[in-house]
C-alpha cells in the first residue's frame, strides 16, 4: 500500500512538471516538430485526406505539396485530430495526449524496474528519476513522436523481461507488438531491441528444438508484419525511406571537433544533468568490470546499442537534443545500479538506511540542475511567430502561397498563417515562383534576418527593396527588438529597407502577451501609415 501511494505521488509530481504552460503557443524550443504535426492535422481536416502528409513549410512551391520522402505514419497528427474531435481545436488537449503517454511510461518504468532489481524501493527510484529527467519532462509536452515511441519501447522491454522470467511466448509476442508500435511512431526506437541480444536465455532455448520454432514465430511475426505495412506504404506512394546513413562519420576527428561540445552539452547540461550523467557513467563502468548479473548484461547491451545508434544517426545527435531520448531509461537504470552497489558495499549500517540516504542525496543534488535545465528550455522561445502568422492569414487568401525567410524554428509562422510558405535559392527562382503562384507577400523572421538576407542573397534582397513595401513589423518590448517584417508587392518609396525602418511611423497595436515562468512579455505590431 505504501509503495502504491509513493508511486501515485511520483505520478502527480510528473504530471505537475509536464502540464506547465500546456496551452502556450507553439513557438518554443524545437517548435518545428510540433508545427509539422499540427500542419499535417490541419491539412487533413481541410482536405479530408487522412493518409497523405502535407506540411505548410515543406514543398511549398509544388502543385501538390505532399510529403513523400518519409514513410513514418503521422500517428501524432492522428492523436491531435482525436483530441480536437473531443475538445475542439486547441493546443492543451493535443499536448495532454502526449503527457498521458509520459505518465504511462513512468508506470511501466516502475514495473520494468521491479523485474530488473527485484526491489520496490529501487523500482520507485527509477520511476522518480524518469519523472524529473529534463529530457523526459520537456518533450512529454511537445507534439512529437518520441514520447509515445519511448513508452512503447519501454513496454516492449517489460514484456521481454517477463518472457525471460516466465518463458511464456505470449510475453514475447506482446513485446514484439509494442516494439513495432515504437517503430511506427519513430523508427529510431527500434534500437531498443539490441539490449536483449545480450540477455536472452540462448542455452535453454536451443535445448528445446521444438520450442525454438515457436520462439522464432512469436519473436519475428510482429516485425514481418511491420515490414509488410512499410512495403504497402511505398507501393501506395505514401512515403519513401530516404535517410542517409553516415556510419563512419563519428570516427573522424572533424565530426567531434564540429559537434562534440554540443553533444556533450545536450547530454550533461540539458538532457540528463551532470549528477545523473556522472552516476550513469559509473553504472556502465561497474557493469563492464563486474559483468556478473543479468542487469550488467542488460546495461552492456544498452552501451552497444548507443554505439550503433551514434554511428547510424550521427547528424541527428548533433542537431537535436531529443535524439538521446531512447536512452533515458538506461540512464536511470544505470544510476540505480550504482547506488544499489554502494549500499551493499558499505558495512556497519543497515542496508535499507544507506539505500534511502543515497536516494535522497541523489534527489537533492538533482533539484537545481533539473530546475536550471527546464528553465532554459522553457524560456527558449521564438516570440511573434503566432502574431506574424495571424497577420499573413489576414492579408492573404487560403489559396495564396508566401515567401518566408527564416530559420527552422521560425517555420511555425506558416502554420499559424495556414498558408504554404517557402523560399527561393536564386533570384531567377524567386521571380519564377512569384509569377507561377502569384506570390505577393514576403515575411522575414526574426528582424535581424534582414541583414542576413542582404548578405546571403544580395540579388533577392535588392529585388525585394525595389518591388516590395513594408506592410507590418513586429515589435518586442523586452528586450526591445524588431521581431519580423511583412512586405507586400507594390509601389515603393525607392528607399532602402534600413532607411525605411528608421523613419517608420504608424499606430502601434498590442498583439499578444506571453507568460513565461511568471514573467510577462508584451508583443506589438505596427502598420505604417500610407
Amino acid at each position: 500500500m505504501k509503495n502504491t501511494i509513493l508511486l501515485i505521488c511520483i505520478l502527480l509530481l510528473g504530471l505537475w512538471l509536464r502540464v506547465y504552460n500546456l496551452n502556450f503557443p507553439s513557438i518554443g524550443y524545437h517548435n518545428m516538430k510540433e508545427n509539422e504535426s499540427l500542419s499535417i492535422a490541419q491539412e487533413m481536416t481541410r482536405t479530408k485526406d487522412f493518409l497523405r502528409k502535407r506540411v505548410y513549410f515543406f514543398n511549398a512551391f509544388q502543385k501538390d505539396p505532399v510529403v513523400k520522402d518519409d514513410p513514418q505514419p503521422p500517428l501524432v497528427s492522428y492523436q491531435i485530430l482525436l483530441a480536437w474531435r473531443l475538445f475542439g481545436e486547441n493546443l492543451w488537449s493535443a499536448r495532454l495526449f502526449n503527457v498521458l503517454f509520459a505518465m504511462l511510461g513512468i508506470v511501466v518504468m516502475y514495473l520494468a524496474g521491479l523485474r530488473l532489481f527485484q526491489d520496490k524501493r529501487l523500482a520507485l527510484f527509477g520511476a522518480f528519476l524518469l519523472t524529473i529527467m529534463p529530457l523526459a519532462v520537456f518533450f512529454s509536452r511537445n507534439l512529437q513522436p518520441e514520447i509515445p515511441a519511448f513508452f512503447f519501447m519501454l513496454l516492449g522491454h517489460l514484456f521481454y523481461l517477463r518472457f525471460i522470467d516466465t518463458r511464456k511466448l505470449y510475453n514475447l509476442l506482446m513485446g514484439g507488438l509494442a516494439m513495432v508500435l515504437a517503430w511506427a511512431y519513430k523508427f529510431e526506437f527500434i534500437i531498443g531491441l539490441l539490449p536483449f541480444v545480450f540477455c536472452l536465455p540462448y542455452k535453454s532455448l536451443s535445448a528445446d528444438r521444438k520450442g525454438i520454432l515457436k520462439f522464432l514465430f512469436a519473436a519475428l511475426v510482429p516485425f514481418l508484419a511491420m515490414l509488410g505495412i512499410i512495403a504497402c506504404i511505398r507501393l501506395w506512394g505514401l512515403g519513401t525511406f530516404r535517410y542517409t546513413f553516415k556510419p563512419f562519420e563519428v570516427l573522424t576527428p572533424s565530426y567531434w571537433k564540429a559537434h562534440g561540445s554540443m553533444i556533450l552539452w545536450y547530454t550533461v547540461g540539458e538532457n540528463f544533468t551532470f549528477p545523473l550523467s556522472l552516476l550513469a557513467t559509473w553504472g556502465v563502468l561497474f557493469s563492464f568490470f563486474m559483468h556478473k548479473s543479468f542487469l550488467d548484461r542488460y546495461l552492456i547491451g544498452w552501451v552497444t546499442a548507443a554505439l550503433i545508434y551514434v554511428m547510424l544517426f550521427s547528424s541527428d545527435l548533433a542537431q537535436n537534443s531529443y535524439a538521446q531520448l531512447p536512452f533515458s531509461a538506461a540512464v536511470a537504470f544505470s544510476c540505480i545500479h550504482v547506488i544499489s552497489f554502494i549500499s551493499r558495499e558499505i558495512k556497519g549500517l543497515p542496508k535499507h538506511q544507506i539505500l534511502i540516504a543515497l536516494m535522497i542525496g541523489v534527489g537533492l543534488f538533482s533539484i537545481f540542475p533539473v530546475y536550471y535545465s527546464l528553465s532554459r528550455m522553457y524560456t527558449t522561445v521564438f516570440l511573434g511567430q503566432d502574431v506574424a502568422g495571424e497577420t499573413l492569414k489576414e492579408f492573404s487568401t487560403p489559396e495564396e502561397r508566401l515567401f518566408l525567410f527564416s530559420h527552422a524554428q521560425g517555420y511555425g509562422i506558416a502554420r499559424y498563417a495556414h498558408r504554404y510558405a517557402g523560399w527561393a535559392r536564386s533570384l531567377e527562382e524567386f521571380k519564377e515562383k512569384e509569377k507561377e503562384y502569384g506570390v505577393r507577400l514576403v515575411c522575414i523572421y526574426p528582424g535581424e534576418y534582414v541583414e542576413f538576407l542582404k548578405k546571403a542573397h544580395p540579388s533577392i534582397f535588392e529585388y525585394i527593396e525595389s518591388h516590395y513595401r513594408i506592410k507590418e513589423v513586429g515589435l518586442q518590448e523586452f528586450p526591445s527588438r524588431l521581431g519580423y517584417l511583412i512586405l507586400e508587392r507594390g509601389p515603393t518609396t525607392g528607399k532602402k529597407i534600413g532607411d525605411v525602418l528608421k523613419s517608420l511611423s504608424g499606430k502601434i497595436q498590442p498583439r499578444s502577451i506571453y507568460k513565461i515562468l511568471g514573467k510577462y512579455i508584451f508583443y506589438y505590431a505596427m502598420r505604417p501609415t500610407s
